[in-house]
């Protein structure tokens, strides 16, 4: 997930974490179709099609990632307004200090909280 985001630096990188009982166990790295620094967004039907393949894993999305290259890990309001489901976290990379902070967060619109979690390193 961090790699995938240092990657795809200038620009905003985004994906899926999924797993089972709040373990991920799959990333799933997504392509952010519009090459932006401070916005993402993927078709409805790579989404779909990525939903497939986390269904047939017998897995269920746990979190959405996207990373933020020059600013702070903190949801921006458009984060907030855009994010799909309650129940999936939300995870954000930043790049603006080296090394890359990683945070998450349980979106609540129109608020959020910071959530505790740990990284396996290796997934």
């Amino acid at each position: 997930m961090v790699e995938h985001g240092k990657i795809c630096l200038p620009f905003e990188a985004c994906g899926l974490l999924s797993g089972t009982e709040g373990h991920i166990k799959s990333i799933w790295p997504l392509k952010n179709q519009l090459k932006s620094d401070r916005r993402f967004f993927v078709e409805k039907k790579i989404i779909e099609k990525t939903m497939q393949e986390i269904n047939k894993l017998n897995e269920q999305v746990l979190a959405v990632y996207h990373s933020h290259p020059t600013t702070v890990p903190v949801p921006s309001v458009y984060d907030i307004v855009n994010h799909p489901d309650s129940k999936v976290k939300m995870v954000i990379i930043s790049y603006k200090l080296n090394p890359p902070n990683t945070k998450c967060y349980h979106i609540e619109k129109p608020s959020y909280e910071e959530c505790l979690f740990c990284i396996n390193p290796s997934l």
